[in-house]
């Protein structure tokens, strides 16, 4: 019994996300992912995370959007001690978190943290170039 990492979205942003984890720091067995798919129920999916919660020592739930159905949804798993929820997932803290050893800590607000900080507008700088620079 292990750490845990289960993300949770509506349509398939789950499984993209463990996707583009895995295809850049490989294969982990400790990540899973649940799409809420059209015309689907998300207490539906309930039962089958619950599977993992159960056999985990802690259960980090990183969900797609905050107050979106699943993560509401899911607030229902918050009654076991070991299960902690975030909401707004996005790859830079999906990879941060997978990338901690199982026995180090988590620090859940540190990672927030970073998460925010690496959502930047990206802005190309024009140089002033004059003859002399140029050559």
């Amino acid at each position: 019994m292990g750490r845990k990492i289960i993300v949770i979205s509506h349509n398939l942003f789950a499984e993209g996300l463990k996707r583009s984890v895995e295809m850049i720091t490989g294969k982990h067995e400790n990540l899973y992912a649940y799409g809420l798919l059209p015309g689907n129920n998300p207490a539906d999916l309930l039962p089958e995370i619950e599977k993992q919660v159960e056999t985990a020592s802690e259960v980090i739930i990183l969900a797609d959007l905050v107050g979106g159905s699943m993560c509401n949804a899911a607030t229902q798993l918050l009654t076991h001690k070991h299960v902690k929820l975030v909401g707004g997932v996005n790859l830079s803290l999906l990879l941060e978190l997978v990338l901690i050893p199982e026995d180090q800590e988590v620090d859940l607000v540190a990672l927030i943290g970073h998460a925010r900080e690496a959502i930047k507008e990206v802005i190309l700088e024009q140089r002033a170039q004059n003859d002399e620079q140029f050559f």
